[in-house]
């Protein structure tokens, strides 16, 4: 994962059937994307004012949140067990 100079936090969302994300769009300034997860909300907002870096983004987070829905489908269809990287046996 890239990120910029210094210090990274980290946030782990556990899914379950009670979360939810929303796109909304608005006429008069940049869009918003939300998931919720249990108590958390974390929305993701772009400056006014777009750049080239900022289409690169949300392209970029759209082909990975396609990627994630294909592996999350595989698994399902497969019976839901994930294999622990660590042990390979199912978690």
């Amino acid at each position: 994962m890239g990120a910029g100079k210094g210090r990274m936090s980290a946030l782990t969302l556990p899914v379950d059937a009670g979360a939810t994300c929303e796109f909304k769009a608005f006429r008069a300034r940049t869009p918003l994307f939300s998931i919720v997860a249990g108590r958390v909300l974390v929305t993701l907002t772009m400056p006014e004012r777009l750049r080239a870096e900022d289409v690169e983004f949300a392209r970029t987070l759209a082909e990975q949140a396609h990627r994630y829905a294909i592996e999350v489908e595989r698994l399902y269809r497969s019976g839901g067990r994930v294999r622990s990287e660590q042990t390979g046996r199912a978690a």
